[in-house]
């Protein structure tokens, strides 16, 4: 199969088992908030009977809204809904609002004291669950909505007092998007239901902005990431650790601080760039400290690029596997037998053609050289931005990463035609950066890195990670199904675009084993969240890198050392 699903443990079940204590679900009180929804907002037909308005009067405690408004109101409380799924307190806080209301209403009110004992029982129960809402407003979603709401109930009210005279209850209702069909307002008949109207899409923004999760965090500081560039040494890094170093990414350490977890928010989800790096056995602290910050500021979890063996660890309930990771052993890695003839004749026509070779540690590249390196990787792209995300480093050849090894072809004139960067982690070493200018000589890139893994088996590393081949349970089998025979040719045709096929096709001369890796999430209700932050993520353009002088990471261990 070429995308697997899989069940793990869930968050909730990662809670259960650290604490001994079940988390209550909280879905039922979705599910009555958004049948009360559906109720308020269904339009009520002629000869109705008359318990069908009685969900409007029952939240509202007035005369039957009118259908915009109530429209309105349903899908504020849809929203809230989602919200209470997701565990904001600000949804409980509107519900309790909202049942407070319509107990007072019904108090004061005439008729239908059926909606007292029921109005009790709901106040009651929602302030007896009080504890299952643990995520909180953010501060600064607090001031936008008093900032939102101040202006909504500003315009209103001077709109009411422009255009004529309006008693306090019409002020309210236009206020509160709520307001009733009833008498025009002196001056201006279509200001109520304007202002009306005006009121209900300002509730629903006010909804949308108290239920919204926190706003992204910044970067990490250059402390932490010295700190985490210690953490990438550890012998038990994974290959992907190198790329937490990227400084658009946030960190969760671990109670001791022995690992970490990098990551990112995009459009409220909180995407972890591969396993947590540092000791393993602080691996599972860091990933509870990761969701812990998910849960307090309402992001969606999830992670790109997980190993198979850290899926229990993460807690998380949805699985797919999307690829792997190409990994060369170089103790049992040689150049000689009838299999890697392809590479050897690649690296015999650079010989031919006088291309010689030479690799260097990135601190030692002089500002010449390292310009020319740098055209060469903008004529590679065509002058596209540089892009990825968790199996990328970030600033190409700028510096900040000067432990990294450069390894770089010259044509006959001494000229840069193609250059690699790789990272160290842990026993491994991982390549971050594969540049050729067009026209090249054929076998540049491979005659790199058969050098390359020579380089890291000399200095004893014992992995050497090459690139992600996205589906290659797909291209590396002819035992298809016929709707795999289909996803097969897509991706041929695709290949001039997303070069999937073009380069398994390359890594598999070097005979190589494979990683899989996983995307791993909270639910299926995600996917459309996720999809979008995962491809701005690893398809968006990088932030332009900064020339100017800046604090250095310094790894703990480079590669120039055994």
């Amino acid at each position: 199969m070429v995308v697997q699903v899989s069940l793990v443990r869930t968050d909730e079940a990662a809670q259960t088992a650290a604490s001994g204590v079940p988390e209550r679900p909280v879905w039922p009180i979705a599910l009555g908030t958004l049948l009360v929804a559906a109720l308020v907002a269904m339009p009520a037909p002629a000869q109705a009977p008359p318990w069908l308005g009685g969900p409007a009067r029952l939240v509202t405690g007035g005369a039957p809204l009118a259908p915009a408004h109530a429209a309105a109101l349903g899908l504020a409380l849809a929203i809230v809904a989602r919200g209470v799924l997701l565990r904001r307190r600000a949804a409980w806080c509107g519900l309790m609002l909202l049942a407070v209301l319509g107990l007072l209403s019904a108090l004061t009110g005439d008729g239908e004291p059926w909606r007292v004992p029921l109005l009790a029982a709901v106040l009651g129960g929602l302030w007896l669950e009080r504890g299952r809402f643990s995520v909180p407003v953010h501060p600064e979603r607090g001031r936008a909505a008093v900032k939102t709401g101040a202006l909504l109930a500003v315009v209103a009210v001077s709109g009411s007092l422009l255009f004529g005279g309006v008693s306090a209850r019409s002020v309210g209702q236009v206020a509160g998007g709520l307001g009733s069909t009833g008498a025009p307002m002196d001056g201006a008949s279509w200001l109520p239901d304007v202002l009306g109207l005006a009121g209900a899409a300002g509730l629903l923004v006010l909804v949308v902005i108290l239920l919204a999760p926190a706003p992204a965090p910044p970067p990490a500081d250059e402390a932490d990431r010295r700190r985490v560039a210690d953490l990438v040494a550890h012998p038990g890094s994974d290959t992907l650790a190198p790329f937490a170093l990227r400084r658009d990414k946030a960190y969760a350490f671990s109670p001791d601080e022995r690992a970490a977890v990098g990551y990112r928010v995009l459009f409220g989800v909180a995407v972890a760039g591969g396993d947590p790096v540092g000791d393993p056995a602080a691996h599972a602290g860091a990933v509870d400290s990761f969701l812990a910050r998910c849960r307090t500021a309402g992001w969606r979890p999830a992670v790109l690029g997980a190993s198979g063996g850290l899926l229990p660890v993460w807690g998380l309930a949805r699985t797919i596997g999307y690829g792997d990771e190409v990994v060369v052993r170089p103790g049992g890695f040689s150049m000689s037998g009838r299999r890697m003839r392809n590479v050897r004749q690649a690296v015999q026509r650079t010989v031919n053609a006088g291309v010689t070779t030479r690799i260097l540690l990135e601190r030692d590249l002089d500002a010449d050289l390292r310009e020319r390196l740098l055209d060469v990787a903008s004529r590679s792209l065509g002058g596209a931005a540089e892009r990825g995300f968790a199996m990328n480093l970030d600033e190409l050849l700028t510096g900040r990463h000067p432990g990294a090894v450069v390894a770089v072809a010259y044509d006959e004139d001494k000229e840069p035609i193609a250059f690699q960067r790789y990272v160290a982690a842990g026993e491994g070493v991982s390549l971050d950066a594969m540049r050729r200018v067009p026209g090249g000589p054929n076998g540049v890139n491979e005659r790199l890195i058969a050098e390359m893994i020579e380089y890291a088996a000399d200095r004893g590393h014992g992995v050497v990670s090459l690139n992600f081949v996205p589906f290659r349970a797909l291209l590396d089998t002819r035992d298809r199904t016929p709707l795999e025979r289909v996803a097969h040719r897509a991706l041929h045709l695709l290949d001039p675009w997303i070069a999937a096929e073009s380069l398994f096709l390359f890594d598999r001369k070097f005979g190589p084993s494979y990683k899989p890796r996983h995307v791993v999430f909270r639910s299926w209700l995600d996917v459309a969240w996720l999809a979008a932050a995962l491809f701005t993520l690893e398809f968006g353009r990088i932030r332009p890198v900064q020339r100017a002088a800046s604090p250095v990471t310094e790894p703990a261990r480079d590669l120039s050392r055994p």
